[in-house]
């Protein structure tokens, strides 16, 4: 963890696009939408199209895999735009030969973590598009927003690409720089990637169907946003108060953070950091600093946390 956190800090990046565009300048595509971004999310993107003039004929979603299963695509089935067709995939191979007779000029691929046969790459007419809330080549993979809340990201951006074969590789169309505030939690740290993306998604069309074929993606300052698994969960004591109290945040709204003291399990809702006293920066991280009933204080690695709001778990 500490060498990919080390690795993602670099905020260099050559790669920014301005271009200004007209509604009237772009001629309606024929768009096919994939995703499994919150239903008001996808909401937004197929007003925003079509605001711009073009025709979503179908929204494409998928209940996962065994390994990575997408709990809320039912409640995207319920919520979607009325009027608007929704597939549910679950065998990317089929799609090729199912899409196929719906004539579309370009994919559109926002929050969908599953990789494109090629066969599927080539079934519109002007390619397959993907948004991603990174400024690439940093943070590929299918969790880049809840790595850069995690790392405390405040300088990042947003990405429209071309795809390849490869998962967030392909050359780079349109990015937008932009800062984020201190987020409490992680869906309002993910609602501020919209309205950037919302307007930049004018020029992404017309650079789409100016057949420009992008910038290819750097090598240098990569780095990967893997799937969160439960092993994210849990706090590490020897990280700093700031990293340790963003992963409560994060998991508030999921069931809580998870840690162990004195070999107590923990489930942890809300905590602040909080600086260590001169007699208490001998103590180890992990170590219980002070007791009260509004809560407990926890050495780290740096200062230390108070935790506001826990229950003791089963071990």
């Amino acid at each position: 963890m500490a060498s990919y956190l080390s690795h993602c800090m670099s905020k260099d990046h050559p790669w920014q696009d301005t271009m200004e565009v007209s509604m009237s300048s772009l001629p309606s595509l024929r768009i096919i939408l994939f995703s499994l971004l919150a239903p008001a999310t996808i909401q937004a993107f197929v007003s925003e199209l079509e605001t711009l003039g073009q025709h979503v004929l179908l929204l494409v979603i998928s209940p996962g895999t065994r390994k990575h299963p997408v709990s809320h695509y039912l409640q995207i089935v319920a919520n979607a735009p009325r009027g608007l067709d929704v597939l549910v995939a679950s065998h990317m191979q089929r799609l090729p030969e199912i899409l196929q007779g719906l004539s579309p000029d370009l994919i559109l691929v926002a929050g969908f973590p599953r990789k494109f046969p090629p066969a599927l790459l080539d079934v519109p007419r002007l390619g397959c598009v993907n948004w991603h809330p990174s400024l690439l080549p940093r943070y590929r993979g299918p969790e880049p927003i809840f790595w850069q809340f995690m790392n405390g990201e405040t300088q990042t951006g947003i990405t429209f690409h071309r795809m390849d074969a490869d998962i967030d590789t392909g050359p780079i169309l349109v990015q937008r720089d932009m800062e984020l505030d201190c987020a409490e939690d992680l869906s309002s740290y993910f609602a501020s990637f919209l309205p950037p993306s919302l307007a930049a998604l004018p020029d992404a069309l017309q650079a789409i169907v100016s057949g420009n074929s992008g910038i290819p993606q750097p090598i240098e300052g990569t780095c990967y946003a893997p799937h969160v698994t439960n092993a994210e969960r849990w706090l590490d004591w020897t990280r700093s108060a700031k990293q340790l109290r963003r992963q409560v945040c994060l998991w508030r709204n999921l069931g809580g953070a998870r840690a162990t003291i004195n070999d107590q399990h923990l489930s942890i809702h809300q905590a602040q950091v909080i600086n260590t006293l001169p007699s208490d920066r001998s103590a180890s991280p992990g170590s219980v600093l002070r007791r009260s009933s509004a809560g407990m204080v926890v050495q780290t690695g740096q200062d230390a946390l108070f935790l506001q709001e826990y229950s003791c778990e089963p071990n």
